[in-house]
C-alpha cells in the first residue's frame, strides 16, 4: 500500500522577529503539530538565519540554525501503537528548489540543534535560502523506513 499523507491536524505557527547576539542574524519561532488517531506530536523551537559568505549587501541567507524539541505524546484515551515515532521534517528552499533537509525523530521527547545550509558549489552568486518549511509526521515503527508509511500534519512555512 502506498504511503498515506494526511493533513489531520491544524498546524499553528508564530512569527516573531527578534534580535540575537549576531547583528547579521535574525530569528523566528516555529511550531508544528500533528494528531492521528491515538497519537499526537509537535515540534517547536527557533529558526535563526544568517549569511556566512563574504558577499556585498543584500547578503543572501546561506545558513539556518534550527534549535528546538520534537515530542510524541498520547492525548487520547486509546493507547498509541507500540514503536510509534514522531518525525519532524525541516526543509530549506531557494525558490522552488530544495537546498537542504533534515529529520529529527523520537519515541518520547528529544531536543535538537542542527544547521540547514546551501550547497557548497562554486557559483558567481550564492544560492540563497528564502524559506524553511516544518512538518511533523508519524511513523508506525522504528527504525523509520524510507520513504516510510507516514501520516503528516500540515506544512508550516517560514519565509526569510
Amino acid at each position: 500500500m502506498a504511503a498515506v499523507v494526511v493533513a489531520a491536524a491544524a498546524t499553528t505557527f508564530t512569527l516573531t522577529g527578534g534580535a540575537s547576539a549576531d547583528p547579521a542574524a535574525a530569528s523566528v519561532a516555529f511550531k508544528a503539530e500533528h494528531t492521528d488517531r491515538c497519537i499526537s506530536s509537535y515540534t517547536a523551537g527557533q529558526l535563526a538565519w544568517r549569511n556566512t559568505l563574504p558577499v556585498p549587501p543584500p547578503e543572501p541567507v546561506t545558513t539556518v540554525k534550527v534549535t528546538g524539541e520534537v515530542a510524541l505524546r498520547n492525548t487520547t484515551p486509546c493507547a498509541p501503537p507500540d514503536g510509534a515515532v514522531a518525525v519532524a521534517v525541516f526543509t530549506a528552499y531557494s525558490g522552488r528548489t530544495v537546498v537542504d533537509t533534515e529529520r529529527r525523530s523520537t519515541t518520547g521527547a528529544t531536543k535538537f540543534e542542527f544547521v540547514l545550509t546551501v550547497p557548497l558549489v562554486p557559483t558567481p552568486t550564492p544560492v540563497p535560502i528564502d524559506r524553511v518549511t516544518v512538518q511533523v509526521c508519524h511513523a508506525p515503527i522504528t527504525p523509520i523506513p524510507e520513504p516510510g508509511p507516514f501520516t503528516c500534519g500540515d506544512i508550516s512555512s517560514y519565509p526569510i
